[in-house]
């Protein structure tokens, strides 16, 4: 696969600073991670595939749309719900990478910090609050969307369920989104 970042620079309009001034050739780097680190994980490659496949290519399709961009949508519990996609919080995670480590640069003579003769670094105790509070953005982002993925698991035919929701397709499936919460325990030999 020829890997292609899913943002452009237009999706970080309002979000902070970055749309107008950033390095983009470093922005592209933390988006690529986040988008395989943070996205992948949460949504599976069945889906995370499917997306990837729909932003490459010029083809309509009202479900992938609604589920990358967002919008409004019927909830498993009957009630009109509303959501911001899958595209919200994967700009949150890349966001909150760049500002954390964008400052560091490698160099021919090690890894340096890059300080003009008019500014001084932001803290890194700073830098660790705005990335952690750009996470919790994507994650709360992600939990709205996490909720439209399983009222429409299966129009996606990806296994998506045990989403948290009470939806007759997930209802009594074992599965989840990020596979995380396996308990290990010690044999011991008796």
């Amino acid at each position: 696969m020829n890997e292609k970042v899913l943002l452009m620079h237009v999706d970080f309009e309002c979000i902070g600073q970055v749309a107008r001034h950033c390095d983009w050739e470093q922005l592209c780097v933390y988006i690529r991670e986040q988008q395989n680190l943070s996205l992948l994980p949460k949504i599976g490659s069945c889906l995370f595939s499917k997306v990837y496949d729909y932003l490459q290519s010029d083809e309509k399709d009202d479900l992938m749309k609604l589920l990358w961009e967002g919008g409004r949508y019927c909830g498993c519990d009957g009630n009109t719900r509303f959501h911001f996609g899958l595209r919200r919080p994967l700009v949150h995670w890349a966001y909150g990478a760049y500002i954390y480590r964008h400052s560091a640069v490698d160099t021919p003579f090690g890894v340096v910090q890059k300080v003009s003769d008019d500014s001084i670094p932001v803290d890194l105790k700073e830098l660790r609050a705005i990335n952690k509070e750009q996470r919790d953005n994507a994650e709360y982002y992600f939990e709205m969307t996490k909720d439209f993925i399983c009222s429409v698991s299966k129009d996606l035919g990806c296994n998506t369920c045990d989403c948290g929701c009470v939806c007759n397709y997930c209802s009594g499936r074992g599965a989840s989104l990020q596979r995380r919460n396996v308990k290990f325990d010690n044999i011991k030999k008796i």
